[in-house]
């Protein structure tokens, strides 16, 4: 552990990337921005879904074999900022590309963006799994535990900012320059939050052993899953709560089926999605002080089962302000489960299998993985109402599991 003057340093500096991140993650929000520039690029609800799984499946696959490479290494803030300068290459090449989109046939725009998409969401899942560890070794554990609660809050002034600048784009220029404006300002912006891990020290540990490659550190999965039961139910908890995570992206289309979409409809979805993630965002450090993060995952639990079911009741009756509204509750689904996925992850874990546990809770959270895809061939088969009605009950198996869930950092506070 740094002495108190580097921890300081480290927390200012994890919170500065936090800020600009933000930021970067609005001009490209995967529930809002992505799938309205899949409709408007001219896919349907597999291309929706195929994109989602790129955004959200694709970056847990890869953390197993990032973790494998990563988890013997002595060091890893020069690959967190190789993954991050991979990303700022991937959002200034799909602005390029939205920017040229006329020239391509619906084919070639949505193969280019999914090629893009994959290189923004890898070099990420690459960052990623540093990250986390970075986190771990670098504070206390009582200046741990409010980091991933503050971070949030100080985070909330560059999403809101940032929203209404988005909504303001995508209202103001015409597709396709207004994602192209988009995605070239994300970039910018991720280039200045990268300065804050520069000016990280990453304490030294002792190299423990040799980096392993993805199929030894597959075949160490079962034995890790047989000593830690408690891995086991969160692993349950994240496929039964998951179904809705990738079901998000398609309340957008169901937008475009019951009224209309184009950017200004887009901009207002992210902006009360947004929203619902800042003023949340002001109530979680009183939620986990008065329940932990357990309360955190009960939240993300109840909302995955009433917004599906809200969605159906408010698309076919009432009219689009109502709808607006939907996506504000969705920003507090959002804002949950970021506040609490990193903590659960860091909190289960030790020093020495951090790395190798965020391998094995992206990979084996199988339902995000491979459920985009499902979800838009099922929708295009069966409808809306059935997908969602399903992913709805879906989500209410999260709570046996986490009745099952022991927290250690829960425990600590009572």
């Amino acid at each position: 552990m740094p002495d108190l003057p580097m921890e300081k340093r480290n927390y200012f500096g994890f919170l500065w990337h936090a800020v600009f991140l933000s930021i970067t993650i609005t001009f490209t929000e995967v529930n809002t921005v992505i799938p309205a520039m899949i409709l408007q690029i001219g896919g349907g609800e597999l291309q929706v879904g195929i994109a989602s799984a790129i955004m959200i499946g694709v970056p847990l696959i890869a953390q197993l074999n990032f973790s494998g490479f990563l988890h013997g290494r002595a060091r890893k803030k020069p690959y967190m900022l190789l993954g991050i300068n991979l990303r700022i290459l991937s959002l200034i090449l799909i602005a390029l590309t939205m920017l040229s989109i006329a020239r391509l046939s619906v084919f070639q725009g949505l193969l280019i963006i999914y090629s893009e998409l994959l290189l923004f969401t890898v070099s990420g899942a690459f960052a990623s799994v540093s990250y986390v560890d970075l986190i771990g070794k670098s504070f206390s554990a009582e200046l741990r535990r409010r980091f991933f609660t503050r971070k949030q809050i100080i985070s909330s002034v560059g999403i809101l900012v940032s929203a209404l600048i988005a909504r303001q784009v995508l209202a103001a220029t015409s597709y396709p320059v207004s994602y192209g404006v988009l995605f070239f300002a994300a970039g910018g912006v991720l280039l200045i939050a990268s300065a804050g891990f520069w000016r990280i020290y990453e304490p030294s540990v002792q190299k423990r052993s040799k980096s392993a490659g993805y199929l030894k550190t597959l075949a160490s999965l079962p034995g890790v899953l047989k000593r830690d039961p408690n891995l086991r139910t969160y692993l349950f908890y994240l496929n039964s709560v998951g179904i809705h995570v990738a079901l998000i992206p398609f309340y957008v289309s169901l937008a475009k089926l019951r009224y209309s979409l184009d950017p200004a409809l887009a901009g207002n979805l992210m902006f009360f999605q947004i929203s619902g993630m800042v003023v949340s965002s002001l109530l979680w450090p009183r939620v986990v002080r008065r329940g932990g993060f357990r309360a955190m995952l009960r939240i993300w639990s109840g909302f995955s089962f009433v917004l599906p079911l809200a969605a159906l009741g408010i698309a076919w009756f009432l009219p689009m302000p109502f709808y607006l509204m939907l996506f504000f509750f969705v920003g507090v689904v959002v804002s949950a489960r970021t506040v609490s996925r990193d903590a659960i992850t860091v909190e289960l874990s030790t020093e020495e299998n951090r790395v190798l546990y965020a391998g094995i809770i992206g990979t084996l959270n199988l339902s995000i993985v491979v459920v985009p895809i499902l979800l838009g061939t099922l929708i295009a088969a069966l409808g809306y109402p059935v997908v969602f009605v399903a992913a709805a009950f879906a989500s209410l198996l999260s709570f046996c599991f986490l009745r099952c869930l022991e927290c250690p950092v829960d425990y600590e506070e009572a």
